[in-house]
């Protein structure tokens, strides 16, 4: 029996067309090992150079630049609160595809999702899952991320915003904000093709090319081309297509002109089930014991038609004004598309012993767009024995959400399957059930909800000396919100003008140490009430949430260190007990977290990163204060190492070990999932091949195959098992 394979339930229906799959596409890959090698012969071509990425090092010589929404574009050092840039080449080196293995060493950050399943977007930081509204970023513009997985080879590198960012990014949950910046053009040609496999017979293939033309090389272009085609260790089969052209001009010395684009299409098949612990109904889950955790190599698919299409796309444009050495004006308008077409599964799991009803619900083109338009001016100035670093701008955001119909009045949120009598019944430990689906759901969609958010902001740092600094900002919005029957007459409605204000203290004792101490404020959208309650209908004012943090951040030659303690107050909507939906709860989020890299010799690094956190209600109903909220790890910590074989030139491994703490599944905590820990490997060969280079990668996940739970709120997804990923890529 195959090591990989071990334990896995062949699927009904894909056995013959997986084999087929796996040898033509196996060929594949070692065509374009043969081709690589014998380019080697080619002369005439350029001297090719990659494009150096700004990664998060050790180094006092390379600065991770954030992009900071209204702070501007400054080192991390230079930013009072705490981050995490993880660059392209990090993400080759780990062949990561997915939010979970893209932090997987990140402690505090943990993705809630399955990236073969439904909501490969969930990601949790510091124990709050990030807004999929308003929470995701391209290039600083919004993307609406829910059950959507962004191409991550089309992307130079993905920063992390730790925390509420209010002030910084306008509107969102206090969690974070996730920023997905672009590959640009590069300064030298370049061109990279890459293949690789993923168990249990997933293929996929990537072209990588860029550079400059041109009169003075003022003209620069980068187009990327991602294929992946197969099925999942989970009885999913994958299809993803993917492109991204991003092209630029240097108008005048002074005017820099980009427009770029990018489009997904990401069809699954099968596999799509989601798995709810329900506190009440006909559904509900009995007992306070979970059933032992089964293997992610488990198809649950029941029905024989399930599956879950998405579309997006992004385009944006803009230009920047350098208006002399102390003055800049950058000004870009985005639009994206995201749009789902699903029928997926959801699995109301009883007992302990694992059994559980299953229902199928119909999603029909729910659909949202952003346009987004964004004017900023940074400059700095002096007055008198005081420096100033200004950033203030004007943001417009308009938002529309297309959604099915599920039901004649509202539209619902879907349309369920049985729609009367009891859900089917099934066992985890006995094979998945076998049904079809007959039903007729509705294929009409109708527009459920418009927003638009107005802002304007501006930031002073102030500075005396190169030691000490202040920050100060202020963010005014004008934010709306309609809302829709099916009929098109008017729900609900609000009109409001929140302030979110920011500040912090630096102090730099030497260029490679900063100490901070910051405050900034979330705002989150409060929602419309659910028709059970006595306020049905009504719109919620926005929910605010607020941020204490000190921390400290050093980056020396030889090592490294963040470290960060924070108090995150954040809003929350409850009944109270007149059975009125309000939004003026609170849980407070108390935490401590710090990461670190050291490098005691040449070639071996080692990293380490822990968060701890105590959350509890506060402000709440009477039954639920002093509980703590739910999928929030109490601990939560990665070890890892970096380790370049000198005796085999070329060769690198690397492997780290993760831990996730208890959580509790519901807000009276009575339900928790284990702790676990999984293990991964990997490593890397570089074959130079005169100017040119062939790369080698393995990453092997889960090595001990470890079966777990992941926990998010009243809900479970199964953790993935042992894979083996496998890549090959030439730079010409």
């Amino acid at each position: 029996m195959s090591f990989f394979n071990a334990g896995i339930n062949p699927d009904r229906h894909k056995l013959n067309r997986r084999k087929i799959s796996l040898l033509s596409q196996s060929i594949l890959i070692s065509i374009l090992g043969v081709v690589a090698h014998s380019a080697y012969a080619d002369e005439g071509q350029e001297d090719v150079q990659q494009l150096e990425a700004i990664t998060v090092t050790a180094s006092t010589t390379k600065k991770t630049v954030v992009a900071g929404g209204t702070l501007g574009a400054r080192s991390d050092l230079e930013t009072p609160f705490s981050t995490h840039t993880i660059d392209s080449k990090q993400i080759e080196e780990k062949q990561a595809k997915s939010l979970g293995k893209l932090f997987e060493e990140e402690a505090g950050v943990q993705a809630k999702g399955s990236t073969y399943g439904l909501r490969p977007d969930l990601l949790s930081v510091r124990g709050l899952t990030l807004d999929f509204v308003n929470g995701y970023k391209i290039d600083g513009h919004p993307f609406q991320m829910a059950s959507v997985e962004l191409p991550l080879e089309l992307f130079e590198q993905v920063q992390l915003l730790k925390g509420a960012t209010g002030f910084l990014y306008g509107m969102g949950s206090p969690g974070g904000t996730l920023n997905y910046i672009s590959k640009k053009p590069t300064d030298s040609q370049t061109l990279s093709i890459a293949a690789g496999y993923s168990s249990d017979s997933i293929f996929s293939q990537h072209v990588d090319v860029g550079g400059h033309f041109g009169e003075d090389e003022r003209f620069g272009y980068r187009f990327n081309a991602v294929n992946e085609k197969g099925e999942a260790y989970n009885g999913t089969d994958i299809d993803r297509k993917a492109v991204s052209l991003y092209l630029d001009a240097k108008l005048t010395p002074s005017l820099y002109w980009y427009a770029k684009g990018l489009y997904q299409q990401r069809n699954l098949e099968g596999g799509i089930t989601s798995i709810s612990i329900a506190n009440a109904g006909s559904n509900a889950f009995s007992g306070t014991q979970l059933p032992k955790a089964i293997s992610g190599r488990k198809d649950l698919t029941a029905y024989d038609s399930s599956y879950y299409n998405s579309l997006a796309w992004a385009a944006s444009t803009g230009l920047t004004w350098q208006i002399n050495d102390h003055w800049k004006l950058d000004s870009s308008y985005s639009h994206t598309l995201k749009r789902i077409n699903s029928r997926d599964e959801t699995l109301y799991l009883r007992n302990a012993q694992g059994d559980y009803n299953v229902s199928l619900r119909q999603f029909y083109r729910p659909t949202l767009q952003y346009d987004s338009v964004q004017l900023r001016l940074e400059g700095d100035f002096e007055t008198g024995w005081l420096k100033h670093k200004i950033v203030a701008g004007l943001d417009y955001q308009e938002q529309s959400r297309d959604l099915n119909i599920g039901n004649s009045i509202t539209g619902g949120q879907n349309h369920a399957y049985p729609e009367t009598g009891p859900y089917p019944a099934g066992n985890l430990y006995d094979p998945s059930l076998d049904l079809t689906y007959d039903g007729d759901s509705p294929r009409q969609y109708f527009r459920i909800s418009d927003w638009t958010t107005k802002s304007a902001y501006i930031s002073d740092t102030l500075s005396v000396n190169d030691q000490w600094s202040l920050l100060l900002g202020i963010r005014k919005f004008d934010y709306k919100n309609d809302n829709y029957y099916v009929s098109g007459a008017k729900l609900s409605s609000y009109d409001q003008s929140p302030i979110s204000p920011s500040a912090a203290l630096l102090f730099t004792p030497r260029p490679d140490t900063t100490f901070y101490a910051s405050y900034v404020e979330a705002l989150e959208d409060g929602g419309t009430v659910g028709t059970t309650y006595e306020n049905r209908d009504t719109q919620l004012d926005p929910i605010e949430s607020k941020q204490y943090e000190l921390g400290v951040k050093s980056e020396y030659q030889n090592w490294s260190l963040a470290s960060a303690l924070f108090r995150i107050e954040k809003g929350t909507g409850y009944a109270n007990t007149q059975n009125y939906y309000v939004g003026d709860g609170v849980v407070r989020y108390d935490g401590l977290e710090a990461s670190g890299r050291y490098r005691p010799i040449d070639g071996l690094t080692f990293n380490g990163s822990a968060s701890w956190i105590d959350a509890e209600y506060t402000e709440a109903a009477s039954e639920v204060i002093g509980k703590k909220p739910t999928a929030v790890a109490g601990f939560q910590g990665s070890l890892g190492v970096e380790k370049e074989v000198f005796a085999v030139s070329g060769l690198r491994v690397h492997g780290n070990i993760n831990h996730v703490g208890k959580q509790y599944l519901n807000n009276a905590n009575t339900i928790q999932t284990p702790s676990f820990e999984t293990v991964n490997l990997g490593a890397s060969y570089r074959v130079p091949l005169g100017e040119r280079q062939l790369t080698y990668r393995a990453e092997i996940n889960n090595l001990f195959d470890k079966k777990y739970w992941i926990a998010s709120s009243n809900a479970l997804a199964v953790g993935a098992p042992r894979t083996l990923s496998l890549n090959i890529r030439y730079d010409f």
